[in-house]
């Protein structure tokens, strides 16, 4: 029985560490604008409490996002397929998708290359 507890403990353990890699692969430069909204939502995706969570996933999306909005009611962060800016009434703030960049990190050397 001392075997499959060692199994059973490989597996509860296994690889969690993997985890806590960042998955980060594409930087983007976003510029933000007071009272204006992007429209258009990125299918299968939602809203994002913190702004760094939703630029991360429109950077990763490419093409399909155009950039970042904040609901002025709650504060929360869509990511949004347009890339013209309307008008808000309601406080809204935006955040354009501007140039990206691929990081292609070097595990060996700790270095961005």
């Amino acid at each position: 029985s001392s075997g499959i507890n060692a199994e059973y403990g490989d597996d509860q353990g296994s690889d969690h560490w993997f985890y806590f890699i960042p998955t980060q692969d594409r930087m983007c430069n976003y510029k933000a604008y007071s009272n204006k909204y992007l429209s258009g939502n990125v299918s299968g995706h939602g809203y994002y409490a913190s702004l760094a969570s939703a630029q991360q996933a429109c950077s990763r999306l490419g093409a399909k996002c155009g950039g970042v909005t904040r609901s002025g009611y709650h504060g929360l962060h869509y990511v949004r397929s347009g890339t013209s800016l309307k008008y808000s009434s309601s406080g809204e703030t935006s955040w354009l998708k501007g140039d990206c960049s691929d990081a292609h990190y070097n595990y060996f050397e700790q270095e961005f290359m």
